[in-house]
């Protein structure tokens, strides 16, 4: 028997930034049109503060219209534009600014924030660099330079950066939460858990910094402690999608999965086109036994993001082990297509053609999966059992000891290792893995059947019907259960019984 997998996305970090120098200030009054410039520049400042995006850049508009040279409207339009995801807009109005007024430090430290979001990383860090030339005293400019050193995979050069701004304002609680960020990237969950405490304590209304504790906190397998920092970041943001994902995820693993369910919906309902959330809740499904529920919430994700190769694979996984092996081998080609290195779609894909036979492009196809993920419990566990099956019994050993090895409660090791064991005629070694894969897993029909087959070659024949009978009692449509009990109770004399099973 070959384990079904799902694959989980990884938990996401979220960082923002802090913009500098957000109020614009008043100059002098020269004429009428410029001070009422000034005026709607004042008021459009008012109306951002206030989150009235549309407003503040209508009456920015004005400002300019008024003034074509008052840097301050181009520069704080730019801003709004910035928080409404109008990304080019945004740096076209800081070019504006910067253009009018060459030494406008703010203008470059948040064109770079732009530039960023635009995963333009170097004309980022440029802007950054010529921020902190302008103004080498500004905690803004080396935070965000800070960010995109992050992402660039300089995480070392991240927290130099961090660190001079926090040393230019040490009650600045964002250089905290991101150098906790780039701590945690690095391994180091003890500092990144105390900057992250750092950041709460200095701004306790920052549900970025509880997030992100969360994610570490989970990492750290502290699922209680996660998920109470995931309740406190939806109390400050009841909109923050991510940290209802992000907690989703941990009642599955907990298998709440009603509460995860819940959770996913909330995200959905918030966010309709949240891919993320559909395909999580297909795997919640899958695990409460729904599983057209789950190729639903699949398909959705994949109508959302039609390159979501997650999304492929877990609806291929489903599709498997409903029996739809064709469905389910174009998924797996499809996320194999869109991402050559998903581990888990070459997995699946070995399991259904060594379901079917080809066991040649099954090793090849575990083989990829193992070059790409070389510490797959589950793909040890496969080759095992597809040595098992051609018959290549210390083949089979050797590969169910890596998986076991890897992860010793992974109970299907043990099951295939026991198959290879009372194949070479060990059946103490054989009956003492299949008590083990039991222990780990009581519901595993094949573990049953097969401890039977075991009990029964020792003459133990009420033993190995009372384990036929759990196997067929969990899964009514056991096949090989049941001829294995017509047989054990043919041995018995049970001869009407016999003919039950077998007729």
């Amino acid at each position: 028997m070959l384990l079904r997998q799902v694959a989980l996305p990884a938990l996401a970090l979220v960082l923002s930034f802090s913009f500098a120098d957000r109020s614009a200030s008043a100059s002098p009054i020269v004429s009428n049109s410029i001070q009422d410039a000034l005026s709607f520049n004042i008021s459009g400042s008012n109306k951002y503060a206030k989150g009235d995006l549309d407003g503040a850049i209508s009456d920015y508009n004005q400002a300019i219209l008024l003034n074509p040279k008052l840097s301050k409207a181009y520069y704080n339009r730019g801003l709004a534009k910035y928080d409404q995801g109008s990304y080019d807009a945004a740096i076209a109005d800081y070019n504006q600014a910067i253009t009018l007024n060459p030494k406008y430090e703010d203008a470059y430290v948040n064109r770079g924030l732009a530039k960023d979001g635009k995963d333009d990383l170097d004309g980022a860090l440029a802007d950054d660099n010529i921020a902190i030339g302008l103004d080498p005293h500004d905690p803004y400019a080396y935070n965000n330079r800070g960010w995109v050193l992050y992402r660039k995979g300089d995480s070392d050069a991240a927290i130099a950066d961090y660190n001079i701004a926090i040393k230019l304002d040490v009650n600045l609680a964002q250089p905290y939460n991101d150098r906790g960020v780039a701590e945690h990237e690095k391994g180091d969950m003890t500092s990144a858990l105390a900057d992250y405490a750092r950041a709460i304590q200095l701004d306790p209304d920052n549900d970025q910094a509880y997030f992100n504790r969360a994610v570490t906190l989970d990492d750290t397998d502290d699922l209680s402690g996660a998920i109470t920092d995931y309740n406190q970041a939806i109390k400050i943001n009841p909109k923050y999608t991510d940290a209802y994902v992000n907690r989703g995820e941990i009642k599955g693993e907990k298998e709440d999965w009603d509460g995860a369910i819940a959770d996913y919906k909330q995200a959905i309902a918030i966010d309709p086109k949240n891919g993320t959330a559909y395909n999580e809740e297909g795997l919640a499904w899958y695990h409460k036994g729904e599983a057209k529920r789950a190729i639903s919430s699949y398909t959705k994700a994949i109508e959302i993001d039609a390159r979501n190769s997650s999304a492929y694979c877990n609806r291929a996984n489903v599709k498997r082990a409903l029996g739809n092996l064709d469905g389910a081998l174009s998924d797996y080609n499809m996320a194999l297509q869109i991402d050559s290195k998903c581990d888990v779609a070459y997995n699946g894909r070995g399991i259904i053609e060594q379901a079917r036979g080809d066991w040649a492009s099954a090793k090849a196809d575990y083989d990829h999966s193992l070059k790409i993920e070389g510490n797959a419990v589950e793909v040890y566990s496969n080759i095992s059992s597809l040595c098992e099956a051609q018959g290549d019994l210390t083949g089979a050993i050797t590969n169910a000891n890596r998986a076991i090895t890897l992860n010793g409660g992974f109970a299907q090791a043990y099951n295939n290792r026991g198959v290879a064991e009372f194949r070479k005629g060990d059946l103490t070694a054989a009956l003492k893995d299949y008590d083990r894969a039991l222990e780990l897993d009581p519901n595993d029909e094949h573990a049953y059947n097969n401890r039977g087959l075991a009990l029964q070659s020792k003459g133990d024949y009420e033993g190995a019907l009372t384990d036929y009978d759990l196997a067929i009692q969990i899964n009514p449509k056991f096949s090989q259960a049941q001829h294995n009990r017509a047989w054990a109770k043919w041995y018995q004399g049970d001869v009407m019984g016999a003919l039950s099973d077998l007729f």
